[in-house]
């Protein structure tokens, strides 16, 4: 075993995935302001309403992941309902058509 191995702590994954899911979000927020950024000479309104919506699903997404690897006292099993992957594939979809409404939009 490497070092590394062994100097993991034994079940440390749950916290490790449920960072990995916050930091995912966190990464999907400043990508739909960049986008709403960059879109908002050419939308508008539009822009900002689309990096809200897409904001939301990714904090949606935060909470999701974060809970998602909480275990109620009694509970046995880790819940993985696929709401948190929903909610942040909505975000990434909803940045692909800012991106795209963008891209059919005529500018000035």
């Amino acid at each position: 075993m490497s070092e590394f191995t062994t100097a993991s702590p034994r079940g440390a994954q749950p916290e490790r995935t449920a960072l990995s899911w916050q930091r995912t979000a966190l990464a999907s927020i400043a990508g739909a302001a960049v986008i709403a950024r960059h879109s908002s000479e050419t939308l508008g309104v539009v822009a900002l309403l689309l990096f809200l919506g897409t904001a939301g699903l990714a904090v949606a997404a935060f909470v999701l992941g974060w809970h998602r690897y909480d275990l109620s006292p009694g509970e046995t099993a880790r819940r993985r309902d696929g709401r948190a992957p929903f909610a942040l594939a909505l975000a990434i979809v909803a940045m692909a058509l800012t991106e795209l409404l963008a891209l059919v939009t005529p500018g000035d």
